[in-house]
């Protein structure tokens, strides 16, 4: 993967510089959540640690530790996913929501998705992002499934006909939010996909 974040630096820096304006986002969001639409502050947290963990990966993708990152991602898809049954609790149990917490169960269910997705491209990197010898590495064909995925999920946020007209199992994490508000969303979609590319074609 390091490789081939680093043979395209177009793609690469321009994928920091959409992280960091996601996490800028998602601070400021943070920070006046009564002041945005459908503030969901466990969501926009979840989003602010994957953006972080993404441009670690994106900076210094052959200085990164593949063994810290899977711990990281590993961490993350357990607490993810005690938060989404949290949230199914609550749901069941008829809890309304308050300051925030407690959004829609899809919501984490995007977030349980894709940290396990890394975790899984992360899966066969051993030291300097490397793939590992052998056949422990993920295969390219669920990498390019996941990562078509991600990009469909953004094309639905960035068309608004789209965002509305379609049938949705669960609600969409952003829901009815406005433009500025579905920003972190979609790079992450973007973000995910493109690190989803570099490991299949790696």
């Amino acid at each position: 993967m390091a490789v081939f974040v680093e043979q395209y630096g177009v793609l690469r820096w321009s994928a920091v510089i959409a992280f960091c304006l996601a996490a800028a986002l998602v601070v400021a969001r943070l920070g006046q959540g009564r002041l945005w639409v459908s503030a969901d502050r466990e969501s926009d947290a979840a989003h602010l640690v994957m953006c972080l963990v993404m441009l670690g990966m994106l900076v210094f993708p052959t200085a990164v530790d593949p063994h810290a990152v899977r711990g990281v991602l590993t961490a993350m898809v357990v607490v993810y996913t005690l938060v989404l049954g949290e949230r199914m609790l609550r749901w069941r149990s008829g809890i309304a929501d308050v300051d925030g917490r407690g959004g829609p169960a899809g919501a984490f269910v995007y977030h349980v998705v894709a940290a396990a997705a890394m975790l899984y491209a992360m899966s066969g990197h051993g030291s300097h992002g490397h793939a590992m010898s052998g056949h422990g590495g993920p295969a390219p064909e669920p990498m390019l499934a996941l990562a078509a995925l991600f990009a469909a999920d953004a094309s639905l946020m960035v068309v608004p006909w789209l965002r509305h007209r379609l049938p949705r199992v669960f609600p969409h994490p952003m829901g009815s939010a406005g433009t500025l508000a579905v920003v972190p969303h979609v790079v992450m979609d973007l973000g995910t996909a493109y690190m989803l590319l570099a490991v299949a074609v790696a």
